[in-house]
């Protein structure tokens, strides 16, 4: 089963950044390379502005970070960094998607036919939780992402 290597101190800057921006959400980049057919493995996390006019609760990546990713990950090519996919807060719920983030991610698949990862953050409860999700294999429905243990 597929599982995501997320060390503690990313965790903790994707908690800084969905805090510096509560009550809006904030969003990013999750960089990093897959190991073997199902490790993920991030070895950065990016943020990006949140340019979606209803930022309390969506976000819109600015087309010109997903841009600067790019551009980081072609200068890391030698490491096999690509982006593996997206992160953003949910600053007054749990880390679950909502329907509006299942129509951002299969209209990405529709374009790509690329199962992202979405990590998603929320910064307000109690410590602060996390958790990642995939599309299915058809690109209809998420399913919960498990973080692998830590080493």
């Amino acid at each position: 089963m597929p599982s995501l290597h997320l060390t503690d101190p990313l965790r903790a800057e994707l908690f800084v950044y969905a805090r510096e921006a509560d009550p809006e959400e904030a969003c990013g980049f999750l960089i990093g390379r897959l190991d073997g057919a199902a490790e993920y493995r991030v070895t950065h996390v990016r943020p990006a502005r949140n340019l979606h006019p209803s930022r309390e609760d969506r976000f819109t990546v600015d087309p010109l970070e997903y841009k600067k990713a790019e551009k980081f990950c072609a200068k890391h090519a030698a490491e096999g960094l690509r982006v593996l996919g997206f992160w953003h807060s949910h600053p007054q719920s749990p880390p679950r998607p909502s329907s509006v983030d299942l129509e951002q991610a299969q209209g990405l698949y529709a374009s790509f036919y690329e199962r992202y990862l979405y990590v998603i953050v929320s910064p307000n409860e109690g410590a602060g939780e996390l958790a990642c999700w995939q599309l299915n294999e058809q690109g209809r429905a998420f399913e919960p992402m498990p973080f692998a243990p830590k080493r």
